[in-house]
């Protein structure tokens, strides 16, 4: 599975609404090592990816409903989150 994180999220740096969700997304892993990786992932893709600000304007709408939270992620409602993947397996150790 691609890494959905970095995938279906476009990130930027400080101040992005896109990076602050990934973030949160990040907080959801269920083990410190995962969630490290998922941070690593989300700084990589914020330093290669500029999102626009209608993508901008996504996250900070997905930011502003609450519907992005760990318990929506773990009952399998991605959408929340604006995902496609599940995120939670996206890091699982190899």
């Amino acid at each position: 599975m691609a890494l959905a994180v970095a995938a279906a999220l476009p990130l930027a740096g400080c101040g992005s609404a896109c990076k602050e969700l990934a973030d949160k997304i990040c907080e959801c892993q269920p083990t410190r090592a995962r969630e490290d990786r998922c941070r690593r992932s989300v700084s990589t893709a914020s330093s290669n990816i500029d999102p626009s600000d209608e993508q901008e304007s996504v996250c900070q709408q997905i930011l502003d409903s609450q519907r992005c939270t760990c318990e929506a992620l773990e009952a399998g409602e991605f959408a929340a989150c604006g995902l496609a993947n599940d995120p939670l397996v996206v890091f699982a150790d190899q």
